[in-house]
């Protein structure tokens, strides 16, 4: 047997002050964030942006500047997406409510790495950009980050994520074709779901490595004190995309955690903030017509399209096999 490849993610530059000081250990890697966590801060956690690395190692790659740098034109950048970002989880607090959210700080900052950590990001870039030359001897890069309070409840054994996985046209394993259509005109908006219907949900939407929506629903007919939070969760996500165009980033493991607290159950926006700071239901919508009326699509619009389509597939199949009648109309 061979040996277990070691975590790139622990390869941090050790002459590195914030290394020397904090002495920050990997927690995990999610859809965005690398996740740390500070010696003698055991209340926080640090996430950073692996997007806006590699933005900016490729800005100062592009401009010749130090890739431990950053131009004045990608710092104004990454501060308007901050506010961009602050606005959303002010929206979120409002539809959600406090309890279910963590308090956060967000800053442009410099955070350690090595060339372990920068070509491990660039795996599968979803723009199929490789690390600039130079990462050898790096040992810093900026990036948005996070300053949140730590969530005890990820550590509880007994919670539970509510997502899907990848995105369904991104997945390696295609699903048929037939399927997906049968797929997207029972969910995308249709008030009568069939239990066919949900075993379709299931065997399609669902994350093939896990099935963690069916346990959900599976664990939620034996539990009503959850089916009634996950009642709640598909409630406010519904109204919050109809009234403010945005969505709920569910493609993660740990982005939404429902927990057991007292007699039943609660839950958590770990993570649920997309990439893009856009209204992305709205946006989706608006290129949705626009491709009817045989308008190109850019590569953007497409992206808008295909996380709308996962994010109302997901909320309809919930909403049904929990037994709400609401629906998302797509």
């Amino acid at each position: 047997m061979s040996a277990e490849r070691p975590n790139p993610y622990n390869k941090l530059p050790t002459g590195h002050e914030a290394v020397m000081q904090y002495k920050p250990t990997f927690l995990a890697r999610g859809g965005d964030h690398l996740v740390y966590e500070a010696e003698g801060h055991p209340d926080t956690v640090i996430k950073a942006s692996t997007f806006k690395i590699k933005d900016v190692l490729m800005d100062n790659a592009e401009r010749g500047l130090p890739l431990d740098g950053i131009s004045d034109e990608m710092r104004a950048s990454l501060e308007k997406e901050i506010e961009e970002k602050n606005a959303q989880i002010r929206l979120y607090r409002e539809y959600f409510g406090t309890e279910h959210t963590l308090s956060e700080r967000r800053y442009v900052m410099q955070v350690p790495v090595s060339s372990e950590i920068v070509k491990e990001i660039f795996v599968d870039d979803w723009k199929d950009r490789q690390p600039p030359k130079g990462i050898g001897e790096i040992q810093a890069a900026w990036t948005a980050a996070v300053i949140q309070k730590k969530s005890p409840e990820i550590s509880d054994p007994n919670h539970m994520g509510l997502y899907f996985g990848g995105f369904i046209e991104g997945r390696k394993e295609q699903p048929d074709v037939s399927e997906y259509e049968a797929l997207n005109r029972a969910f995308l908006g249709k008030k009568s779901i069939e239990p066919k219907d949900l075993e379709l949900f299931f065997k399609t939407q669902d994350n093939p490595k896990t099935h963690a929506l069916a346990d959900l629903l599976s664990r939620a007919e034996e539990d009503s004190t959850l089916k009634i939070v996950i009642q709640d969760i598909v409630r406010k996500s519904i109204r919050f995309a109809e009234e403010t165009g945005n969505i709920l980033a569910l493609a993660g493991e740990d982005n939404v955690i429902l927990f057991p607290k007292g007699e039943g159950w609660s839950y958590l926006l770990v993570d649920a903030i997309p990439l893009y700071n856009d209204p992305i239901f709205k946006f989706a919508k608006v290129a949705k017509e626009r491709s009817e009326n045989g308008e190109d699509l850019s590569n953007k619009d497409k992206a808008y399209i295909t996380r709308s389509l996962n994010f109302v597939r997901t909320m309809n199949g919930l909403a049904a096999a929990s037994g709400l009648e609401e629906r998302l109309e797509f």
